[in-house]
């Protein structure tokens, strides 16, 4: 393959992804964008649908559903990042989830890429999630990450916001250890909580002008996010950012998205929280900041829409 055939996702295809309009994007991101080529091959018609097929067999034979009985699953991904955060002098790339970035066929604006960068997936969310936290959660005191994993968003968080306070929180005892462990050996002012979606502590309180952040975490609580929204009405953080596989943004006419509504469904992942918020802004309840489906993911879906909300 010549390299005629790479394209690059620049500013330009960063400011369609996020919904900015063309030529307003900062300074700061335009430059890691730069630095950071990312490079991807369009995949000709054929191999569109080559590709789809594939993925349609694959969802045929079927994946494991989320919930409780996935719990192990989580905690030994937990753990294992853990081990490899303690072996590794506790270095902050094995944080990096291993999930991420671990396929070159990738969704990117209604097609299938192939990314040619090294961990396509991973430094494209690394430079969107820097314009995500500058953009939303520049103003906060103190951040709540709630589903918080291997703790590399909160690691990411703490190195752009060092004066903040950051709370990680998970249900998982690998993931409150990670997030301490980085309080202990770099220095961040992050502490790890157990969380349990299902069952949020209702003794829990918000730090004055704090923000909530989930990124890739309700996908896993399907349908019950009632409790966890109820919470945060309840406690009345001053910002929410929710990244998460919205649903109710894909087009099921689409063979594309309908595809990636068939890999959501068959996983049982988040359902219902889009239409929810927005019923609770119809009510005057909350204010939406921001509803963006980037159109970029895995192979299966796409794990990178974007809801931020405030209290109102």
């Amino acid at each position: 393959m010549g390299m005629s055939l790479h394209r690059r996702l620049g500013q330009s295809e960063f400011e369609i992804a996020v919904g900015l309009p063309a030529g307003s994007l900062d300074e700061r991101t335009t430059n890691l964008l730069e630095k950071t080529p990312l490079l991807f091959s369009p995949l000709s018609e054929d191999a569109q649908v080559a590709a789809r097929a594939k993925v349609a067999e694959d969802i045929e034979r079927g994946f494991t559903v989320v919930g409780e009985h996935r719990a192990s699953i989580w905690r030994d991904a937990w753990q294992d990042h853990l081990d490899d955060f303690v072996s590794s002098g506790h270095a902050l790339a094995a944080l990096n989830p291993r999930f991420v970035g671990g396929t070159a066929l990738l969704r990117w604006q209604g097609t299938y890429i192939e990314g040619v960068t090294d961990r396509f997936e991973l430094a494209f969310l690394e430079i969107f999630r820097d314009w995500l936290f500058r953009t939303f959660l520049a103003d906060t005191s103190h951040l709540y990450e709630f589903g918080s994993g291997s703790a590399f968003n909160v690691a990411a968080y703490a190195k752009l916001y060092p004066q903040a306070d950051i709370t990680a929180l998970d249900w998982a005892p690998a993931a409150v250890t990670l997030a301490n462990l980085l309080g202990q050996h770099h220095g961040m002012k992050i502490a790890g909580q157990r969380f349990d979606f299902f069952a949020p502590d209702s003794t829990f309180e918000f730090a004055p002008n704090s923000s909530v952040l989930t990124m890739c975490a309700l996908e896993q609580v399907g349908d019950r996010f009632l409790p966890f929204v109820d919470f945060i009405l309840k406690k009345r953080p001053r910002r929410v950012v929710h990244v998460e596989p919205m649903l109710e943004l894909y087009d099921a006419a689409l063979p594309h998205d309908a595809l990636a509504i068939r890999y959501h469904q068959q996983r049982k992942y988040l359902a219902g929280l889009l239409p929810h918020l927005r019923s609770l802004e119809r009510a005057g309840s909350i204010r939406f900041l921001k509803v963006q489906r980037l159109k970029f993911g895995s192979r299966f879906h796409e794990c990178f829409s974007v809801v931020a909300w405030e209290p109102v």
